[in-house]
């Protein structure tokens, strides 16, 4: 499904990622381990097609990321990818539902039953009409799964998504993102500083100056 080739980007003279090469398939679920700043986000970035590569190639099914326009690129991200982000990304003016909903209205759809099967599905059941400002950090966090999930992607992409949360709301959502993301077929990436949180992947690596590195 995603298979990254050598891939390399620079900063100026700061190399950031270097010649990263990565093969995932359909539900899979692996972990990018590193510490903040090592080029996490950028690895995550690039293979959703937000930043530029200066070498190598990104494969995304039968599209070579590479080579899209901008415009052919945004249409790839809106239908198949999912963003689970460590500060959230909630819209403090929306509800829960609608939040969620968004997923589906940035893609023209609407099914107010999906979404509320998907709030469901990761422990919101009636809290559809709630404003972010009245949920907990997990529970902000679970929001921003359920709108990762509810258009089924095929790859789902979580860039530190415990890092604002405490031990006990950080091991209920990595489980539930590994639930959700296994029971839909999708093939994940999540992005951690933290052994503890990638142990339940499929697969881990280490990003480092020297680039990726498969870890037992």
């Amino acid at each position: 499904m995603l298979r990254l080739v050598a891939v390399g980007k620079r900063y100026g003279a700061r190399t950031v990622l270097n010649r990263v090469s990565l093969e995932l398939a359909a539900g899979e679920y692996v972990a990018v381990i590193g510490e903040s700043g090592i080029g996490k986000s950028t690895l995550l970035n690039a293979i959703a097609g937000l930043e530029p590569v200066d070498e190598g190639q990104i494969f995304f099914g039968s599209h070579e990321l590479t080579r899209l326009d901008d415009d052919a690129l945004t249409r790839l991200r809106r239908e198949h990818y999912g963003f689970v982000f460590q500060a959230f990304h909630v819209l403090p003016q929306l509800t829960v539902e609608q939040n969620v909903g968004l997923a589906l209205l940035l893609r023209g759809a609407s099914d107010p039953a999906k979404v509320r099967a998907m709030i469901a599905a990761v422990g919101l059941a009636g809290r559809e009409a709630s404003a972010p400002r009245e949920l907990s950090g997990g529970e902000l966090q679970r929001v921003a799964i359920a709108r990762a999930l509810v258009g089924e992607p095929r790859l789902v992409l979580a860039d530190e998504p415990t890092g604002n949360l405490d031990p006990e709301n950080a091991r209920q959502v990595l489980g539930l993102f590994r639930t959700q993301t296994k029971e839909r077929g999708a093939a994940a990436i999540l992005a951690t500083h933290s052994t503890q949180a990638a142990a339940a992947c499929d697969r881990r690596y280490r990003l480092s100056a020297q680039g990726l590195e498969p870890l037992p």
